[in-house]
């Protein structure tokens, strides 16, 4: 943060920078090895920080110091205070796709100073930090909750949506509000910040406040081709936000993208290497004799605080509710309040270290802080009210003491998933704590470590600590209710991100309305002159003598009769029967879907693989469901090659979602952009004419939407197409984990 700060200074000079820089060997190394990257055109040895700095600039240097500090934090091989998990969250992969991402942003602004110049209000350096922070919120997660990252990012690549919405499903929050939290927290610039809390929005919905539009779009942009040439991973699967209106919001051509793609991967490679992102080794040595340090500095303030405890109990009092009141500004944040009370509470306490905790009313996690005798941080926890076998049976939020009980409570075992984080750090054998309590509940508390007897210890200073716990609780309370206003805001930008999605369905619902009394009123203005010409048509074939002239009536006959197929069908969509829900099975619903299709079209040798795991019925209407499968089956059919197509459809379930997950793919044709959105329109067909009349994925679409299930294609061209479908389990998932495969051709 200090190299930031000097180098972001108008009044700083390249000697200021340097000798903060040359002071860390590993940031030496970094800027050194940048330097010499191969697009620079440096020519020669550069071998000191001071010419380094000059042929790179302020915001180079800043930058970079940024990333590898940030990477470093972050690493792969980084551990937890929870320890190391069995995370299917892959920390390399994910690294890979956001040091893809800088690359790619890094490139478009380049593209983009090319067309603007200075204008363009974006500089490389700055679109490359921008990119490798964008989902900094996921690594915060999966560091701070991993037990639950872990369910978001199997959830994910189950049912192959947005990696944010499973956050908020899951945990409660998504990585972007994480993210901005962090970047405030780090006191990052603000343009910096606004990247990697909107983007992935719509260039027209972000707010007018933000600082540099321009740099939010495009780190959107970025991160779309990073997903579209899938380098690294980064759980979302969805692709949102055209192309297209991207670059038309940075003034970008089509030209101009695909040169950077032709650049990217080269680029990825580029700056990892001159960032020295690939070797780790330095950084846990420090991380080391860091944690080598802090037990050093825990021993000698041991015996610090023996000293202090000679002090009498009133003037001790005074002074550590003095100091509490010092401490504390109108606007601090819980993390504050806590380092505060736990300042105090070692104080009066004479106690090595205190842990103090903050649980604000209906919260499932606890944030705890572990401080000593001199106010020295000595770590954080974020503690889940989760057991250690998943279920939470004995986990609970702490509950209120009884009046007359005292200040001074034991540690009880309803309380042992929120203290055993941190009980090896506290002193003594027994365990006690101090509520704090507000609105009628407790809202926090202080717990610190001793020997039998504790309580008779402070029995002398009961009234000294009511008092000093009505003040810890009042500051805590107050903070919490600020924070709580603070996620009130950020929930109504997300929920004005929800509103944006649900006008776009209010849309297509509104269309669907109308389509479906259209095609009734057509139908039953068509049916009457129909009727007419086809039994007219009879009577004329019959009466005829003439062999072609009978045959043209006959003709009219079988036309008049295909069209009133078409408006039976008309009909059907327009008025379909409500659904009968049932408990279906998802083997019968694949094999009635299969027998429908092979009586409208010719399967010839095409492959198809039918995969049903250990999954529960579904609870849909298996007549319409079947038919809807049915005509998922005939258009990948139809797109498929007759000799070498291959089908397949399989079933899983997520359990977070209760839903089943079904899955058709093929290896056809695939379908261009403007196809895939308007797939499911009624009547919309990408073949020539003699075409099915269009009805089919919109009936489709129609009949799993009524049965409480939703439909999402994934297809690009000549890839082939997938479709995916959420449908209600009608019983809870049997984990026994055996599946099973059938076969059919």
């Amino acid at each position: 943060m200090r190299v930031l700060q000097v180098a972001g200074s108008d009044s700083s000079s390249v000697k200021d920078v340097s000798e903060l820089i040359e002071s860390d060997p590993a940031l030496t190394t970094r800027i050194l090895q940048l330097v010499h990257r191969a697009d620079l055109g440096v020519s020669g040895e550069v071998t000191t920080i001071d010419r380094a700095i000059l042929l790179l600039g302020f915001d180079a240097v800043r930058y970079a110091v940024l990333a590898v500090s940030v990477f470093a934090t972050f690493s792969p091989h980084s551990q937890t205070s929870n320890g190391p998990t069995t995370s299917t969250f892959s920390r390399a992969e994910f690294w890979k796709h956001c040091i893809a991402v800088g690359c790619a942003s890094e490139l478009l602004a380049i593209e983009l100073k090319n067309n603007w110049g200075k204008s363009a209000g974006v500089e490389p350096a700055e679109a490359f930090v921008a990119g490798l922070l964008h989902d900094i919120g996921k690594m915060a997660l999966d560091a701070a909750l991993p037990k639950s990252f872990a369910r978001v990012v199997d959830a994910a690549d189950m049912i192959r949506g947005n990696i944010g919405d499973v956050e908020r499903n899951v945990i409660g929050i998504d990585h972007n509000i994480v993210g901005k939290r962090l970047a405030e927290k780090w006191q990052l610039p603000v343009s910096l910040r606004d990247a990697i809390w909107l983007h992935g929005q719509l260039p027209a919905a972000l707010p007018p406040s933000v600082r540099n539009d321009r740099l939010v779009n495009l780190v959107t942009l970025g991160d779309l081709i990073v997903r579209e040439q899938h380098l690294g991973y980064s759980g979302n699967y969805t692709f949102p936000i055209p192309r297209a209106m991207l670059l038309d919001s940075l003034g970008l051509l089509p030209a101009q993208l695909e040169n950077v793609n032709a650049k990217l991967v080269d680029q990825v490679e580029t700056r990892a290497r001159s960032l020295g992102l690939a070797s780790q080794e330095a950084q846990e040595l420090y991380r080391d004799a860091l944690q080598q340090a802090n037990k050093e500095l825990s021993r000698v303030t041991d015996q610090l605080a023996s000293k202090n405890r000679k002090l009498s109990i009133r003037a001790k009092y005074f002074e550590a509710l003095a100091h509490f009141q010092n401490e504390l500004r109108p606007d601090a944040p819980p993390g504050v309040v806590m380092h505060a009370i736990g300042q105090t509470a070692a104080t009066v306490l004479e106690s090595p270290v205190v842990a103090v905790f903050s649980m604000p009313p209906g919260a499932v996690f606890a944030e705890v802080a572990l401080v000593d005798r001199t106010g020295h941080l000595i770590q954080t926890h974020l503690v889940e009210m989760v057991s250690p076998d998943e279920v939470a049976i004995d986990a609970r939020p702490p509950e209120r003491p009884i009046p007359g009980d005292g200040p001074v409570l034991a540690v009880n075992a309803e309380m042992e998933w929120l203290i055993q984080a941190f009980s090896p750090r506290l002193a003594g054998t027994g365990r006690y704590w101090i509520c704090l309590e507000a609105d009628g509940g407790c809202i926090g508390g202080v717990m610190w470590g001793g020997d039998p007897g504790e309580a008779q210890r402070l029995s002398t200073q009961i009234v000294e600590l009511n008092a000093l716990a009505c003040g810890w609780s009042l500051a805590l309370r107050t903070c919490q209710i600020r924070d709580e206003a603070r996620a009130l805001s950020e929930q109504l930008s997300d929920a004005n991100r929800r509103l944006q999605s649900a006008q776009s369905e209010i849309v297509r619902t509104k269309m669907l309305t109308t389509v479906a009394e259209m095609a009734a009123g057509a139908a039953h203005e068509m049916n009457n002159p129909l009727a007419v010409i086809s039994g007219r048509s009879q009577l004329l074939a019959a009466t005829l003598s003439d062999p072609k002239q009978r045959s043209s009536a006959q003709l009219i006959f079988e036309k008049s009769q295909a069209l009133s197929n078409i408006i039976t069908e008309m009909m059907h969509f327009a008025k379909p029967l409500a659904p009968q829900s049932t408990v279906t099975s998802i083997s019968g619903l694949f094999d009635a879907a299969l027998e429908q299709a092979k009586g409208h079209t010719q399967i010839a040798d095409r492959q198809i693989e039918v995969r049903v795991g250990d999954v529960p019925d579904a609870g849909v209407d298996g007549q319409q469901m079947g038919s809807a499968l049915a005509e998922i089956v005939i258009n990948a059919i139809q797109a498929t090659d007759p000799q070498t197509g291959r089908i397949t459809l399989a079933a899983s379930f997520d359990g977070f979602s209760q839903q089943l997950v079904l899955t058709v793919s093929d290896n056809g044709c695939g379908m261009e952009e403007h196809v895939l959105r308007h797939a499911c329109d009624p009547f919309f067909s990408a073949k020539q004419a003699g075409r099915r009349p269009g009805m089919g994925l919109a009936k489709a679409l129609r009949w799993i939407e009524s049965s409480g299930g939703s439909m999402r294609l994934e297809s690009q061209p000549n890839a082939g197409t997938r479709a995916i479908l959420l449908l209600p389990a009608a019983t809870q998932v049997n984990e026994s984990g055996a599946s099973k495969l059938k076969r059919a051709t």
